[in-house]
Protein backbone atom coordinates (compact mmCIF):
# COMPACT_ATOMS: atom_id res chain seq x y z
CA UNK A 1 0.00 0.00 0.00
CA UNK A 2 2.87 2.38 0.78
CA UNK A 3 4.32 1.81 -2.69
CA UNK A 4 0.98 2.62 -4.34
CA UNK A 5 0.61 5.85 -2.37
CA UNK A 6 4.17 6.96 -3.14
CA UNK A 7 3.81 5.95 -6.80
CA UNK A 8 0.53 7.88 -7.13
CA UNK A 9 2.07 10.96 -5.51
CA UNK A 10 5.05 10.72 -7.85
CA UNK A 11 2.78 10.41 -10.88
CA UNK A 12 0.75 13.40 -9.74
CA UNK A 13 3.85 15.54 -9.38
CA UNK A 14 5.36 14.31 -12.64
CA UNK A 15 2.31 14.81 -14.81
CA UNK A 16 0.92 18.05 -13.42
CA UNK A 17 2.56 20.26 -16.04
CA UNK A 18 3.15 17.86 -18.93
CA UNK A 19 1.46 17.23 -22.24
CA UNK A 20 0.28 13.72 -23.05
CA UNK A 21 3.21 11.50 -22.23
CA UNK A 22 4.27 7.89 -21.79
CA UNK A 23 5.71 7.87 -18.27
CA UNK A 24 6.74 4.23 -18.24
CA UNK A 25 8.55 2.55 -19.89
CA UNK A 26 11.15 5.22 -20.55
CA UNK A 27 12.94 5.61 -23.91
CA UNK A 28 15.61 2.96 -24.31
CA UNK A 29 14.51 1.03 -21.23
CA UNK A 30 15.57 -2.62 -21.13
CA UNK A 31 12.63 -4.92 -20.34
CA UNK A 32 12.48 -8.63 -19.61
CA UNK A 33 10.97 -10.65 -22.45
CA UNK A 34 9.55 -13.09 -19.90
CA UNK A 35 8.09 -10.78 -17.22
CA UNK A 36 5.25 -8.23 -17.36
CA UNK A 37 6.20 -4.56 -17.58
CA UNK A 38 4.29 -1.49 -16.44
CA UNK A 39 2.93 0.93 -19.02
CA UNK A 40 1.84 4.27 -17.57
CA UNK A 41 0.39 7.01 -19.79
CA UNK A 42 -0.88 10.48 -18.88
CA UNK A 43 -3.55 11.97 -21.12
CA UNK A 44 -3.86 15.74 -21.23
CA UNK A 45 -7.34 16.18 -22.68
CA UNK A 46 -8.66 19.63 -21.76
CA UNK A 47 -12.19 20.22 -20.48
CA UNK A 48 -13.62 20.62 -24.00
CA UNK A 49 -12.07 17.31 -25.12
CA UNK A 50 -12.70 13.72 -24.09
CA UNK A 51 -10.91 10.43 -24.66
CA UNK A 52 -12.90 7.75 -26.45
CA UNK A 53 -10.34 4.97 -26.22
CA UNK A 54 -6.70 4.28 -25.40
CA UNK A 55 -5.02 1.37 -27.20
CA UNK A 56 -1.48 0.05 -26.78
CA UNK A 57 0.41 -1.48 -29.70
CA UNK A 58 3.84 -3.14 -29.52
CA UNK A 59 5.86 -3.28 -32.76
CA UNK A 60 9.11 -5.22 -33.23
CA UNK A 61 12.15 -3.40 -34.66
CA UNK A 62 11.54 -5.03 -38.04
CA UNK A 63 8.22 -3.20 -38.39
CA UNK A 64 8.92 0.06 -36.51
CA UNK A 65 7.04 2.97 -38.03
CA UNK A 66 4.02 0.84 -38.86
CA UNK A 67 1.80 0.43 -35.76
CA UNK A 68 -0.58 -1.64 -37.90
CA UNK A 69 2.07 -4.38 -38.06
CA UNK A 70 2.26 -4.78 -34.29
CA UNK A 71 0.39 -6.65 -31.61
CA UNK A 72 -2.47 -5.01 -29.71
CA UNK A 73 -2.04 -6.27 -26.13
CA UNK A 74 -4.37 -3.65 -24.63
CA UNK A 75 -7.58 -2.23 -26.07
CA UNK A 76 -9.77 0.43 -24.45
CA UNK A 77 -7.50 1.05 -21.48
CA UNK A 78 -9.45 2.66 -18.61
CA UNK A 79 -8.13 5.46 -16.34
CA UNK A 80 -6.54 4.27 -13.11
CA UNK A 81 -6.09 7.67 -11.48
CA UNK A 82 -5.98 11.45 -11.83
CA UNK A 83 -3.09 13.91 -11.63
CA UNK A 84 -3.38 17.16 -9.65
CA UNK A 85 -4.36 18.99 -12.85
CA UNK A 86 -7.21 16.43 -13.28
CA UNK A 87 -5.60 14.79 -16.32
CA UNK A 88 -6.28 11.07 -16.56
CA UNK A 89 -3.58 8.54 -15.70
CA UNK A 90 -3.67 5.11 -17.36
CA UNK A 91 -1.56 2.24 -16.02
CA UNK A 92 -1.45 -1.46 -16.90
CA UNK A 93 0.89 -4.46 -16.69
CA UNK A 94 1.65 -5.93 -20.12
CA UNK A 95 2.93 -9.48 -20.52
CA UNK A 96 5.51 -9.60 -23.37
CA UNK A 97 4.83 -13.31 -23.90
CA UNK A 98 1.57 -12.39 -25.69
CA UNK A 99 3.22 -9.77 -27.90
CA UNK A 100 4.27 -9.94 -31.52
CA UNK A 101 7.72 -10.90 -30.30
CA UNK A 102 6.31 -13.79 -28.24
CA UNK A 103 8.88 -13.26 -25.54
CA UNK A 104 11.73 -12.96 -28.05
CA UNK A 105 14.57 -10.57 -27.26
CA UNK A 106 15.12 -7.52 -29.46
CA UNK A 107 14.27 -3.89 -30.06
CA UNK A 108 10.64 -2.80 -30.20
CA UNK A 109 8.48 0.30 -29.98
CA UNK A 110 5.54 0.78 -27.62
CA UNK A 111 2.79 2.93 -29.17
CA UNK A 112 -0.10 4.51 -27.26
CA UNK A 113 -3.01 5.49 -29.52
CA UNK A 114 -5.56 7.87 -28.04
CA UNK A 115 -8.80 8.36 -29.97
CA UNK A 116 -10.62 11.43 -28.65
CA UNK A 117 -13.24 14.09 -29.30
CA UNK A 118 -11.37 17.34 -29.91
CA UNK A 119 -12.62 20.85 -29.18
CA UNK A 120 -15.90 21.38 -31.04
CA UNK A 121 -16.61 17.65 -31.27
CA UNK A 122 -14.15 16.97 -34.08
CA UNK A 123 -12.43 13.57 -34.03
CA UNK A 124 -8.78 13.42 -32.99
CA UNK A 125 -6.06 10.79 -32.75
CA UNK A 126 -2.80 11.11 -30.80
CA UNK A 127 -0.03 8.58 -31.28
CA UNK A 128 2.87 8.53 -28.83
CA UNK A 129 5.74 6.06 -28.92
CA UNK A 130 8.73 4.95 -26.89
CA UNK A 131 11.55 2.63 -28.04
CA UNK A 132 12.42 -0.28 -25.72
CA UNK A 133 14.60 -3.38 -25.78
CA UNK A 134 13.45 -6.83 -24.68
CA UNK A 135 16.15 -9.15 -23.28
Amino acid sequence: MKFTTVFTALLTATTSALAAVIISPTPGQVLSSSEPFNLTFASQRIAEESSNSIDVVIVSALDVGDPGAGTLPVRNLKPTGRASDTSAIYSVLIDPIVLCCGGVAGNATVYVLEDYNAFGGLPGLDMLSVPVTFV
